[in-house]
């Protein structure tokens, strides 16, 4: 989460929006570890496992990237490509 806290400070600018999604496992500790770790964007809980199903999630942390038109454009992405994918995906002309 402090990687995912400082892209957010990095590109809020640019239009970066991240939402984090948080497993029912250890869900009730979440929301005091947002607050300790100061993270600025939204964590949601998952309760019942429904997003991970959606996304077909099969690793932690997993990253799907969504675009300005709200296409999901890179499902599964590795942590090593993360920051770069969102540079390429913020360099991209906002739809009218």
């Amino acid at each position: 989460m402090p990687k995912m806290q400082g892209m957010v400070e990095r590109y809020k600018d640019r239009g970066l929006v991240l939402i984090g999604i948080h497993t029912k496992s250890a869900g009730d500790r979440m929301p005091a570890y947002v607050k300790e770790a100061s993270i600025s964007f939204p964590v949601a809980l998952d309760h019942e496992g429904k997003t991970i199903q959606a996304f077909r999630v099969d690793s932690y942390p997993d990253y799907y990237l969504i675009d300005r038109s709200g296409i999901l454009r890179v499902a599964d992405l590795s942590n090593g490509d993360l920051e770069r994918v969102v540079q390429i995906l913020l360099e991209e002309p906002a739809p009218e």
